[in-house]
């Protein structure tokens, strides 16, 4: 710091200089704010007052939304801790589960059979008043023939038809997830043409 002086050269006492640069030291020293400074002031201000205010916002959610979740039923009122959801009739209806939905699947679980034949013939029969639902057939035959078909019904129509077949070779469809069906109390039945012992392997389920 210079100290302001009109003359070349000025004699001054200790007195003077301290009571001149010990001011300025101690503005440096004790928090005289810079333009940098203020800056960094300012922008830990602005960021306390975000904080502030997601945290007021937080209180005010905390006074609105119910304090256990389960309170609320889709589509109605709270309730008293009770969770579900309710159909197009306004009836509340239970979620499903992994029970239920065994419950649902009981009885139409899907089958297995296996079936050898010389000639044409049925490959299965439903139980009586039931319809067949085929989800996938398969087979294999010891000799090459000129064609094998499935129908529901002996004089039904084809819903699969394999040209020329050979031995060896392992012919079929997989319809997983889906199927064809039957009418109720339909066989399933195999049109072989041609000489061979055919064995034939169906997923199925009866309805």
């Amino acid at each position: 710091m210079l100290l302001p002086n009109i003359y070349s050269f000025r004699l001054v006492t200790r007195q003077t200089l301290e009571s001149t640069l010990l001011p300025a030291r101690l503005g440096s020293e004790h928090g005289t704010r810079t333009p940098e400074r203020a800056a960094t002031t300012d922008a830990d201000k602005r960021t306390f007052l975000k904080l502030a205010g997601v945290a007021g916002l937080g209180v005010i959610a905390s006074t609105v939304i119910p304090r256990q979740a389960q309170g609320y039923v889709l589509g109605s009122a709270p309730t008293s801790g009770v969770v579900g959801v309710k159909n197009a009739s306004n009836t509340r209806v239970n979620p499903a589960t992994e029970e239920s939905l065994q419950e649902i699947i009981a009885g139409q679980e899907v089958e297995k059979k296996t079936a050898t034949l010389a000639s044409s013939g049925t490959v299965h029969t439903p139980g009586s008043g039931k319809k067949l639902r085929v989800y996938s057939t398969r087979f294999s035959m010891t000799a090459d023939l000129t064609s094998v078909a499935f129908r529901f019904g002996a004089g039904g129509t084809n819903h699969e038809l394999y040209l020329a077949p050979k031995t060896g070779g392992l012919y079929g469809s997989n319809n997983h997830p889906n199927y064809v069906e039957g009418g109720v109390d339909e066989v399933l039945y195999c049109v072989i043409s041609g000489s061979a012992s055919v064995q034939v392997n169906i997923d199925y389920a009866e309805v």
